[in-house]
């Protein structure tokens, strides 16, 4: 019984660790916009926080500007 405790303790921790570690994606109507605003930036190092910032951005009611792009990458 105490091994079957610490398997599942163990299976837990990592699972918590999984999924924090998971990394949301830019969704395509980011994307499209962010080719249309900057085709040239390098969008391979954004942060979560940053990915997470230009999807709501772009689904919002003024959508994603140019100046909100360059808010969001300069934090």
């Amino acid at each position: 019984m105490k091994t079957l405790s610490i398997i599942t303790a163990a299976l837990i921790a990592v699972a918590g660790v999984a999924s924090a570690q998971s990394v949301p994606a830019l969704t395509s109507v980011a994307a499209t916009t962010l080719s249309q605003l900057a085709p040239n930036a390098d969008l391979g190092n954004l942060s979560a926080l940053q990915i997470s910032e230009l999807n709501r951005a772009a689904v919002s009611d003024e959508g994603l500007t140019q100046a909100d792009l360059y808010s969001i990458l300069r934090n």
